[in-house]
């Protein structure tokens, strides 16, 4: 479904930031895309959903392709329309808008639909129809968390990408978080990348591990191959 191949990034033209990556990601898979703090991963995951330009960022080689088609120099909607939802780490929403306002607004692009998709929402989050007169800004990161995803999923991705979806959450919400995706992947069969620094629960969830540090691969394994110890190992080298 994905593929990317001997893929460098940079930004401003000088800063390498992800250096000759091959990456793909298999329909119906579930990807674990692991690594420390400055390897790459968010990087990656931008210039797949076509953010790069937009932070003097640009791919500087290599290929980028969806389905067999480029992605290369084509505008983030366009990448969206394709099926690609991409939820990048800040949790991006309008803060000033309600719930309801910001699942409308993420319809936008692929209205047809839009109320069943809507309800999909709403039985995954149930939080969200309690509360979806609420500002978004008055959420607590938890629950900003869910927003932004049931936002991606309001587009009917095909490909999901998450980026840190943990970050800066409670151990019992990233419980929660991370039981809602799985349980998307399985039954709404969307095909699924989670950029991690390292989460237990990923690794038993995931069909496919990658290991980026320093803006390299360095490891491509099955989960049962990833465990904790390793990791460590691999990021202390």
């Amino acid at each position: 479904m994905l593929e990317a191949r001997q893929v460098s990034l940079r930004y401003d033209g000088v800063i390498q930031a992800v250096d000759g990556v091959d990456f793909t990601v298999a329909p119906g898979g579930l990807v674990a895309l692991l690594g420390p703090n400055g390897a790459g991963k968010s990087t990656l995951l931008k210039a797949v959903a076509g953010m790069l330009p937009f932070e003097q960022g640009e791919v500087a080689a290599g290929s980028i392709s969806f389905d067999g088609r480029s992605l290369l120099g084509m505008h983030p909607a366009s990448i969206a329309r394709l099926g690609i939802a991409l939820v990048q780490e800040g949790r991006q929403c309008f803060r000033g808008l309600s719930i309801a306002e910001n699942l409308k607004a993420a319809s936008l692009a692929r209205p047809r639909g839009a109320a069943t998709r809507l309800d999909m929402v709403f039985d995954y989050f149930p939080f969200l129809r309690e509360m979806r007169q609420r500002p978004a800004g008055h959420l607590s990161g938890g629950q900003l968390q869910m927003l932004v995803i049931g936002m991606a999923m309001m587009g009917q991705p095909r490909l999901l990408l998450l980026d840190e979806p943990s970050l800066g959450l409670s151990p019992t919400m990233v419980q929660t978080v991370f039981d809602v995706v799985e349980r998307m992947h399985h039954e709404l069969s969307v095909t699924v990348v989670v950029a991690e620094q390292t989460v237990p629960r990923l690794l038993k969830m995931a069909t496919d591990v990658y290991v980026l540090s320093r803006g390299r691969v360095v490891m491509h394994t099955p989960p049962a191959q990833a465990d904790e110890e390793t990791l460590q190992r691999v990021y202390l080298s």
